[in-house]
């Protein structure tokens, strides 16, 4: 039972300088401080490549999680996709959840900018167990709404950062 959601915005610049800024793993953890609690890549210079794997730790909806993951696709600098199993650890680890997740990242250039969107999706099992899971996460939780925030406060954070990188300095 998939849960999905996206966000989306318009970054006034380049695609390439929106992918090098947004797959640095310091500004990704950075990009949501409070939720993010940091990022690798298993490639020699820490950066995403198809075939790739990850490692994130992070909250969404006030529940930790550590997702391991990799990029199935990468169309650079257009589209990363991702695919991953975020294990959430209930009752001080003693019940760990799996979850699979995944996301698509796009850039795309306009006449406004480079529209980066990043499409993100939960998949709970089709049991009784996954949907008491999804449940909580969207009642409980309300963890649409927080899947959403969660995004959306990363692309905003990107699109302040770069834009003030892409700015002439000031005389």
């Amino acid at each position: 039972m998939y849960l999905t959601d996206e966000a989306e915005i318009v970054i006034d610049a380049s695609p390439e300088n929106v992918w090098e800024y947004v797959t640095d793993p310091v500004h990704w953890t950075a990009s949501n401080p409070e939720e993010h609690y940091g990022l690798e890549y298993d490639t020699s210079d820490n950066r995403p490549r198809e075939g790739a794997t990850f490692h994130q730790r992070e909250e969404v909806a006030g529940m930790y999680a550590n997702l391991h993951g990799r990029f199935p696709y990468i169309d650079y600098p257009n589209v990363a996709v991702w695919t991953g199993t975020a294990y959430y650890p209930f009752l001080r680890g003693l019940v760990t959840v799996r979850i699979p997740e995944g996301g698509t990242i796009r850039l795309e250039e306009t006449e406004a900018g480079t529209r980066m969107s990043h499409a993100v999706w939960m998949d709970f099992p089709n049991n009784r167990w996954g949907h008491t899971l999804r449940w909580l996460f969207t009642t409980v939780l309300d963890g649409e709404t927080e899947l959403y925030e969660h995004t959306n406060k990363e692309l905003v954070f990107f699109k302040e950062r770069v834009e003030s990188e892409e700015s002439p300095p000031m005389s």
